[in-house]
């Protein structure tokens, strides 16, 4: 049958936080130790435990430099999570400079369709 929304984006989250972590060359200790948690916390959000509090993916989001978003939602790239992260960052009167760069980075711009 059909997975459910909440498994699936349980199963997100848990398949995007290791892969993250993992991407950045860190242990489940490592992210344990850079968030205050023992290693069974972050191995228990991995597998979306039900004890896992959001709490702590929103530690784990922090020290991996990602959007809490990237855990639950679409699999970004790395490349993509940062400039999100990045973005989200700035503050609200500059980022229409973010969105210029951008704009010059895939050449002309105009004409140019979006996506």
């Amino acid at each position: 049958g059909a997975v459910a929304p909440d498994a699936t984006a349980a199963h997100n989250a848990a398949m995007n936080l290791a892969r993250i972590r993992q991407a950045k060359g860190l242990s489940q200790r490592d992210l344990a130790d850079m968030i205050g948690m023992d290693a069974a916390t972050v191995q228990r959000a991995e597998k979306m435990h039900p004890s896992a509090k959001l709490a702590t993916y929103h530690k784990c989001a922090d020290a991996l430099g990602v959007p809490l978003e990237a855990l639950f939602g679409e699999t970004l790239s790395e490349d993509e999570a940062a400039a999100l992260l990045l973005y989200r960052r700035t503050p609200p009167d500059r980022r229409h400079l973010l969105v210029d760069l951008f704009r010059m980075a895939q050449g002309s711009g105009e004409g140019s369709p979006a996506g």
